[in-house]
């Protein structure tokens, strides 16, 4: 099936075990949700722990978008920024941190 809107993924940069060796992957994964345009995820990040680090937004739109994440984000009237269609945008989200996305 192709991808419609957009799609988020929740998770953690490297290896839970010998972090001090991690490379820059995507680890743990939380959760993952497609929200519809101008709808606030349900899900938000979860609590930065000193095993798993701090959580990462991992965004793919399929076709350009605005986004924005915060505790109550806006895409419309917030602040925002582009995720342009088909490429991964990977950012870092602070607990509790949600995600909404509108069509550019």
């Amino acid at each position: 099936m192709a991808l419609t809107g957009l799609h988020v993924v929740c998770g953690y940069a490297g290896s839970q075990s010998q972090r001090h060796t991690s490379q820059a992957l995507f680890g743990k994964i939380s959760w993952s949700e497609a929200p519809a345009s101008g709808v606030t995820s349900t899900n938000a990040a979860p609590q930065s722990s000193d095993i798993a680090g701090d959580a990462i937004f991992r965004i793919n739109a399929a076709a350009d978008s605005w986004v924005s994440i915060g505790p109550t984000p806006n895409a419309t009237a917030g602040t925002r920024f582009m995720v342009r269609a088909g490429a991964d945008y990977d950012v870092y989200a602070q607990q509790g941190y949600k995600l909404q996305w509108i069509a550019a």
